[in-house]
């Protein structure tokens, strides 16, 4: 493991704990999750680091680095968000407890592969194309964009259409924020330490 993969998987963490830390406070506490939640965030953060390995060299200098990695996220991410509002209300989160689809599990699942899943490998391939011009860039953002939706991201197409929906853009910009800036960083300190 290279020093852009320990730094991913600090990273990922550090999104889960901002994740945990404000749902605790603004919707209600499940702190449960932290354990599996470790697992997933430093494994994901893996694969955002090697992303993020990848395009270094093609993005602007600290300490714009992390905007640029924010911006980058944000674009990865933004047409799940367009296509989950246009489309509407799919969860009703106060028909039961726990809330409800208003769709069948079938729509919802093609909902969750088509307008958020492959929206956003295909938008971060593209990216990491551009940014790169390499394969393995494409293949690497393509890769991480993928973590980012069924991570932070898991909840787009649900809250599209509803009142909570500027709640989980807030929520998710806060982990994407804390995320990008604690990679670079890392990143950054790790290699600096490496130094003879």
């Amino acid at each position: 493991m290279n020093i852009f993969m320990i730094a991913g998987a600090i990273s990922g963490a550090s999104g889960l704990l901002v994740f945990l830390t404000i749902h605790h406070f603004w919707i209600k506490p499940i702190w449960f999750i932290l354990p599996p939640g470790l697992i997933i965030a430093g494994l994901g953060g893996l694969a955002v680091g090697w992303a993020y390995q990848e395009l270094l060299p093609h993005l602007p200098p600290r300490p714009w680095t992390a905007l640029a990695v924010v911006a980058l996220i944000a674009v990865i991410l933004l047409p799940a968000i367009v296509l989950a509002e246009r489309r509407g209300q799919i969860f009703d989160f106060d028909i039961k407890p726990g809330g409800a689809f208003l769709i069948s599990t079938g729509q919802a699942v093609r909902i969750f592969v088509l307008n958020l899943a492959l929206t956003s490998i295909v938008v971060g391939a593209l990216a990491g194309w551009l940014i790169a011009h390499t394969s393995r860039a494409a293949f690497a953002t393509g890769l991480a964009g993928l973590i980012f939706a069924i991570g932070p991201g898991h909840n787009i197409p649900f809250l599209g259409g509803t009142p909570a929906a500027w709640k989980g853009v807030a929520l998710l910009l806060a982990i994407v924020i804390a995320s990008a800036i604690v990679l670079v960083e890392t990143q950054n300190f790790l290699t600096q330490r490496s130094l003879p």
